[in-house]
């Protein structure tokens, strides 16, 4: 295909109300719409139930990632063979600092709690009841008084025998304590040590005397501590017979009670729990009898080790957990021990105090993630990895490092049968896949959302069944026909593909919405076209402002830009804006200049650390197409600059290279170039022009310029030809178009671009390899044989 201007038909894109119409006979109910490779990959992610088969989600947002991740979970059943369950932490026994997990059957968690809390409560009154009765009082008492007549016994044989030896056991109170001391018996009277040191300095005893009665006092004391430890054993013997009685009078109640527990659970962690409790009751009876108000001794309730703590309930739970974490922090993911403190900063915690995460929580179901959010959260990547490998979740301490003094818990870690889906940018799943070397082991499923469906019948009318639900469930006005025409053109707008509907059905949407209100300020009892035109035009005007300044900027000449006459070494090329609601396009001039050298070509942006590494690359790719066009039999002997003019921020992509390459060739030949066109397009080494995005907005923002400074006639946008599925302009660019004011040409080379710029044939090679001498190709081969000539003298 040669050069050739395109008409207006070829411009423009117009669906009719007839078209709709025929459309209207395929209206389906709203599905998930132009998926279907992401349906099956998440069917198959859904269902497979090998370890690893966790899935990543790729695609533009928008494109129904979560509406279809929501239908398809919420269509499942739970596994066969793998019933939901509730987990639960209890008090471990033998291990306070490691609380036990148990798994019950689902809704029993709750029960559990209620009947081990029932029996705490019931044990509170029936020990209290059974102690105080007559016989067990009886009991009580009788060894009580067995234990206190023991003990009268040894001190009135210790009264006797230390009396004889001249002392007298007496008590002495000192600050609310009672200690036990002896006096020296003078005389038939008891006198202190004090009293008696003095009579022995005045000599009323002699130092044989004294000494004697010292030596007395300390072989005496020793015997008397001797005696009451052993009397201090003896009720602690006591305490314990009486503990003893306590637990044989409860032992029926505790019996019966875990009993009755034990019947309603099958499970061997279950039984050893009880058995476990109620040993522990057994010995722990006098936590039962303590009066009202008396405090505990730290932080928490001494009963709290009989507490159940029901972290996952699945009680009212009938289909598959489907959880959808939007802040997936350590604490959320994977759940906490949180702590309490006290006003002098005192820390502790309990196994009560066991909170679950959502990972936990979706066992035996399904948890959606966002890749982005999830990386951003220091550690989680690993700790997601690792569970996921192990199939276990250990719940740990707050974020931030807070350690607790008093007590650190490490409770038993929670086996989880969970799916893991995330969703994410192709970007970013390409970067996990490269890097992380344990990612393809853990997503062996790749969903991949497309952002454009075929352009049929059938989609067509889908797209209607999508926009009429969106009116229904939103109570929106109906839509005409004329209006629905609008939307679908949009959806072709977007896909930037003639052939093609874009599925970002959000967007769609969100113009259904606009044109509604729009419709209504309008006095509109439905949304036809105009109110849809409305939408899209009060949408630019709310986004434009960029554009409005640029503009401004170069009409008033502050941006310097040629709109007529000829050039050379300089071309009007063109730039795409993207503010993501709304993408305008705008001309920026592009220069060059060349000389005899041997630096190559010079990329000034590239130079000043403005230029990304896509346009370095294509500046490689403009040499090479020079080389193998000019420079077959003679060295590439050129200097050459080229620059964005009157650009400050970064250039990027390769849309402009084919302008670059026209500047280039006019600043090498000398050859002028026209200035009331613009040009865009990438080209490659055989000098064939290559599609480029947002063409549409880079023709209209160019026919902007033109118009507001006046149009000439000659005025127009060159395009490489294979983007002409792409052309959807307005209809008031092709009405210009239409009437011959304005100019859109498509070309398949850039010798073709260049014989529209510069109104010169480009020129083919005779036999011998030599371009017409008049010609593009000649004018640029003389010139580099020139500068290689020149180059090659002034070197030697």
């Amino acid at each position: 295909m040669s050069k050739q201007e395109l008409n207006a038909e070829s411009l423009e894109l117009i669906i009719t109300e007839s078209e709709i119409s025929e459309f209207g006979a395929h209206i389906d109910s709203p599905d998930i719409i132009g998926q279907p490779r992401a349906i099956r990959a998440l069917k198959m992610g859904t269902e497979m139930r090998g370890r690893g088969y966790n899935v990543f989600v790729t695609g533009l947002p928008g494109t129904g990632r979560t509406s279809a991740i929501r239908k398809i979970l919420a269509a499942l059943k739970p596994k066969q063979g793998s019933p939901l369950e509730d987990v639960v932490y209890v008090y471990n026994f033998d291990d306070p600092d490691a609380p036990k997990v148990l798994y019950l059957e689902k809704g029993k968690g709750r029960l559990f709690k209620r009947e081990i809390h029932d029996l705490v409560e019931k044990l509170k009154t029936a020990l209290r009841t059974r102690i105080e009765s007559d016989e067990v009082k009886e009991r009580r008492n009788g060894l009580v008084r067995t234990v206190e007549e023991q003990e009268n016994l040894v001190i009135t044989d210790l009264e006797a025998r230390f009396r004889k030896e001249g002392f007298q056991i007496i008590q002495i109170r000192e600050q609310e304590k009672e200690t036990t001391d002896l006096k020296p018996i003078i005389e038939g009277k008891a006198i202190d040590f004090d009293e008696l040191q003095e009579q022995a300095a005045r000599g009323d005893i002699t130092d044989q005397q004294w000494e004697k009665l010292r030596e007395a006092y300390f072989r005496l004391m020793d015997e008397l501590k001797k005696q009451f430890e052993e009397l201090h054993s003896g009720r602690i013997a006591l305490d314990k017979e009486i503990e003893t009685l306590k637990a044989e009078v409860l032992q029926p109640v505790i019996d019966e009670a875990i009993d009755n527990i034990a019947t309603d659970y099958r499970s061997a962690s279950v039984e050893a729990y009880l058995d476990s409790l109620r040993n522990d009751l057994r010995s722990h009876t006098y936590l039962f009898l303590r009066e009202r108000g008396e405090e505990d001794d730290g932080p928490f309730p001494a009963l709290i080790r009989y507490g159940v703590n029901v972290i996952v309930d699945n009680g009212t739970t009938e289909t598959v957990p489907v959880i959808f974490e939007n802040h997936p922090t350590y604490s959320n993911l994977f759940g906490v021990i949180e702590s309490r403190f006290d006003l002098g900063g005192e820390g502790g915690t309990t196994f009560m105090m066991i909170k679950s995460g959502s990972l936990i929580r979706a066992r035996g179901g399904f948890i959606v993630l966002n890749a982005h959010d999830l990386l951003q959260e220091e550690g989680v990547w690993e700790h997601l990895k690792r569970a996921l490998q192990t199939g276990e979740v250990e719940i740990q301490g707050p974020e931030g490092g807070i350690t607790l003094q008093h007590t650190v818990l490490k409770p038993k870690a929670i086996s989880i049968d969970t799916k893991v889906i995330l969703t994410g940018t192709e970007n970013l799943y390409d970067l996990l896949y490269g890097q992380d070397m344990d990612f393809a082991k853990h997503f062996k499923i790749t969903a991949e959302f497309d952002s454009v469906m075929e352009r049929t019948a059938e989609n067509c009318g889908r797209y209607i069944g999508f926009a009429n639900m969106i009116c229904d469930d939103e109570s929106l006005r109906e839509i005409a026909r004329s209006g629905m025409a609008a939307i679908i053109e949009y959806g072709i707008k977007l896909s930037e593909q003639r052939d093609r509907l874009s599925t970002r059905f959000s967007l769609i949407a969100d113009l259904i919405r606009e044109a509604d209100y729009w419709s209504g300020k309008l006095g509109k009892k439905d949304i036809d076209r105009e109110a849809v035109a409305r939408a899209l035009e009060e949408r630019k005007f709310l986004w434009n402002l960029p554009e409005e300044k640029m503009t401004e900027m170069i009409l008033s000449g502050e941006m310097l830009l040629q709109l007529e006459g000829n050039a050379v070494g300089k071309v009007n090329g063109l730039a795409v804006h993207d503010r993501g609601y709304y993408a305008y396009g705008l001309p920026t001039v592009i220069s060059a200049s060349a000389a005899p050298g041997s630096e190559g070509i010079i990329n000034i942006e590239r130079e000043v650390g403005l230029s990304g590494e896509i346009h370095d690359k294509w500046l490689l790719i403009i040499e090479g197409f020079l080389r193998r066009t000019y420079a077959r039999e003679i060295p590439l002997s050129i200097y050459a600059n080229i620059c964005f003019e009157q650009s400050y921020s970064e250039i990027d992509g390769d849309s402009a290279s084919s302008t670059e390459v026209y500047a280039l060739l006019s600043a090498i030949g000398e050859i002028p170039l026209r200035q009331d066109i613009a040009v865009t397009g990438s080209v490659n080494q055989l000098g064939q022009l290559q599609p480029v995005g947002g063409i549409s907005e880079k023709i209209e923002g160019f026919f902007n310029i033109c118009r507001q400074t006046g149009l000439s006639g000659s005025q127009g946008v060159i395009i490489p030809a294979i983007n002409q599925n792409n052309l959807m302009l307005s209809d008031e660019v092709c009405d210009v178009v239409r009437n011959g004011s304005f100019h859109v040409w498509s070309v398949d080379t850039v010798g073709e671009g260049m014989e529209l710029l510069t109104g010169l044939e480009e020129g083919k090679r005779n036999k011998k390899g030599i371009y017409p001498p008049e010609s593009i190709n000649g004018k640029v081969a003389r010139r580099l044989k020139e500068m290689a000539d020149l180059v090659k003298n002034y070197s030697s």
